[in-house]
């Protein structure tokens, strides 16, 4: 027990994330999800992977990894660059720790032509691997970012263990480094146990329910003209609507979505759409959107965003290009909606009528 005491002690130097808070925590093992290799010269190398485009974190060779979960657009990660490149610098100069600590950053929602630009302009000397369908942030339940995540390895090549997390940015690379220094003496089983209970609440809608209700009724009429019946399914972020439109009756279907935010200074995200029985989507309303400085949404900025989407089915692929598909300055946002409507796939499945 004193190599945890002593390790918990490292933690508050650090400023770790509480093991209570949203995202994964000290005790759980690390999500093996499959990320592209980085294109960065000599990434391959330094993780040690082997022939494959793809790899999972259970692969990188190394005693300790340092995931950092960010997104090219964030401020904080920006500035974050600056502290890991001495992190990793100094890494790299010591023969003893070389390779037994590795650092990874994840970029989240970003896509290799962003990645390599971040690289370039914020000379960034640790690899990056591209997270663009958020597979990885949300199986470690992450929120805003920057998150930077201590695993340690499974030295049987099984996935590795959390040992803790820090939300946000850290400057203090000497109490870090000394951390994750102690971390190579530690086995898997020094944290067994100490997972705490997983919860995942989504963000709070900023609306009521009454209001939400008030406003997908308001936004069938417009499509619509006649709402003859609106009623939810069970778990309430869905709704059901028995419409007369052109003299036919017909179901539509309204599904409200609150998504964290990637980066730590903005707003989490509220919208709703709507779609029919075959999954095409016909309607899209904010709840609270915002871009650049947490401004919401104009009208224009809107009614652009919903003509890139009106009339597209939800089992087709909903891949973000951000040259063509981003509001200005909303680039987070608008990726968060895409993916939300890419995984809205599965909703189809669920639509048997509810109330009959």
């Amino acid at each position: 027990m004193g190599k945890i005491f002593s390790v918990l002690a490292a933690l508050v130097m650090v400023g770790s994330t509480p093991a209570w808070c949203d995202s994964i925590g000290m005790g759980e093992r690390f999500p093996e999800v499959s990320l592209p290799v980085p294109v960065q010269a000599g990434a391959r190398e330094y993780l040690g992977l082997p022939a494959g485009d793809t790899f999972t974190l259970s692969q990188v060779k190394g005693e300790v990894v340092l995931v950092e979960m960010l997104n090219v657009l964030c401020p904080h990660c920006r500035k974050q660059t600056k502290p890991y490149n001495r992190l990793f610098q100094r890494l790299q100069e010591d023969p003893e720790l070389r390779d037994k600590i590795k650092i990874l950053g994840v970029a989240v929602a970003n896509s290799a032509e962003q990645i390599a630009d971040f690289v370039d302009i914020y000379a960034v000397s640790f690899p990056i691997a591209a997270d663009r369908s958020f597979a990885l942030h949300q199986a470690v339940r992450g929120g805003p970012t920057p998150l930077s995540i201590y695993v340690l390895q499974d030295p049987a090549g099984g996935p590795g263990m959390v040992a803790g997390s820090t939300l946000g940015e850290d400057d203090q690379m000497e109490q870090l480094l000394a951390y994750l220094v102690e971390l190579t003496g530690m086995q898997l089983a020094d944290f067994e146990g100490l997972a705490e209970p997983v919860v995942t609440p989504a963000p709070a809608l900023p609306i009521s329910r009454a209001e939400l209700e008030r406003r997908i009724r308001a936004a069938l009429e417009r499509y619509a003209g006649e709402v003859v019946a609106l009623k939810s399914f069970p778990d309430a972020d869905l709704y059901q609507a028995d419409v007369v439109r052109q003299g036919r009756r017909e179901k539509l279907y309204a599904r409200a979505v609150s998504r964290s935010a990637i980066c730590d200074i903005c707003h989490d995200v509220h919208f709703f759409y709507i779609f029919n029985r075959q999954g095409e989507v016909v309607g899209f309303e904010p709840i609270h959107l915002t871009k650049y400085g947490n401004v919401e949404w104009s009208s224009v900025e809107v009614d652009g965003f919903v003509q890139r989407i009106l009339g597209r089915s939800l089992l087709e692929p909903w891949n973000f290009d951000p040259q063509v598909d981003a509001v200005t300055s909303a680039t987070m946002t608008s990726a968060i909606i895409f993916n939300s409507l890419e995984q809205d796939r599965q909703l189809l499945e669920r639509l048997a009528p509810v109330g009959e």
